[in-house]
């Protein structure tokens, strides 16, 4: 089973640096000035997840892309918490003899069996809080 880690570290504010186990940095920020909130990073997390994904399946089947752009449209909810309640995800591609049903098995593949991300939203995830002072 393989561990991930990441750690936050305030910076004032609404602002956090977080950093993973390799030491990639990003700065998430509640305001949305210094940085995404963690909402709009959730929606890059999934829409990254999905587009890799994506990307190679098409390459595996022989449909490598030119140009590949994704856009994420999201619903939230309007008291606390505000969580997603709808989304929508568009793909827009480019390329040489692309074939819809190629595109669109792709497509399902990664949002369905292969996004990790979006699996990672089940139900069933069983998480603990710990603190430490």
């Amino acid at each position: 089973m393989e561990k991930v880690s990441v750690t936050l570290n305030w910076a004032g504010g609404k602002v956090f640096t977080a950093t993973n186990g390799t030491g990639c940095r990003i700065v998430l920020d509640g305001q949305k000035e210094a940085g995404p909130s963690p909402m709009d990073l959730l929606l890059e997390a999934m829409g990254g997840c999905s587009a890799i994904d994506i990307v190679v399946i098409m390459q595996k089947v022989r449909t490598p892309l030119n140009r590949f752009e994704m856009s994420f449209e999201a619903v939230r909810n309007e008291t606390d918490p505000k969580f997603y309640t709808a989304a929508v995800m568009r793909f827009d591609v480019w390329g040489e003899g692309i074939n819809p049903d190629k595109l669109s098995r792709a497509i399902n593949l990664s949002i369905f069996k292969y996004c990790s991300v979006y699996h990672s939203l089940r139900t069933d995830l069983q998480l603990r809080a710990e603190y430490r002072i």
